[in-house]
C-alpha cells in the first residue's frame, strides 16, 4: 500500500479548508468582517410645497459617505395628487457630522440643488425656490444601532389594520 507524501497530504487538507469556506461563503454570506465596508445609514426625508402641505416622505437606507438615489412616483389618491420625484443625496464626512449635497426635481421639473450641513439624529431643512416652485426639504440622518435610527422607525411605523 502506498501512501501519499506528508506534504500532499497537508496541502490537501489546507485547500479542503480553503474550498469549504469559500462554498460557505457562496451559500450564507460572508463570514469574514470586511473592514472596507462602512455602516448603514438611515435617510428620513421629508418633502413639502409652499403651503405646508406634505409631498412625500420617503425614507432610504445606504451606507455612510455613499450617494444615494431615489426615484418615487405615486398614483392620484383620493386626496393626493400624482407625484414624480427624484432625488440624489451626496454625504460627505464634516467631523462628527455630514455635509449632505442634494438634487431634487418634481415631475421632471426645475432641479433644486446645493448642501446642507447635518447632525446625526438632528433634523435640518432647507427652503427651495426655483422653477416657480416653493418647496421644504427636510432630512434626519441616523446611523444603524443607534437610538435616533430606531426613533425614526419608530415614528414612520404604520399601525396595523
Amino acid at each position: 500500500m502506498h501512501h501519499p507524501p506528508r506534504m500532499a497530504r497537508i496541502l490537501s487538507a489546507l485547500a479542503g479548508v480553503v474550498f469549504g469556506l469559500f462554498g460557505a461563503e457562496m451559500t450564507f454570506g460572508q463570514l469574514r468582517p470586511d473592514e472596507g465596508r462602512s455602516d448603514a445609514v438611515l435617510y428620513s426625508i421629508e418633502v413639502r410645497n409652499g403651503a405646508g402641505d406634505l409631498l412625500a416622505s420617503p425614507m432610504l437606507v445606504g451606507e455612510e459617505g455613499r450617494p444615494v438615489h431615489l426615484n418615487l412616483s405615486t398614483e392620484a389618491g383620493r386626496h393626493t395628487e400624482p407625484l414624480a420625484m427624484s432625488l440624489d443625496l451626496d454625504p460627505s464626512p464634516d467631523g462628527d457630522n455630514l455635509c449632505v449635497g442634494y438634487r431634487l426635481s418634481l415631475d421632471d421639473g426645475f432641479a433644486h440643488s446645493g448642501r446642507m450641513g447635518v447632525a446625526y439624529g438632528q433634523m435640518q431643512s432647507v427652503e427651495l425656490n426655483g422653477g416657480g416652485e416653493n418647496l421644504r426639504l427636510s432630512l434626519v440622518v441616523a446611523r444603524a444601532k443607534t437610538p435616533e435610527f430606531d426613533r425614526i422607525l419608530q415614528r414612520h411605523r404604520r399601525p396595523s389594520a
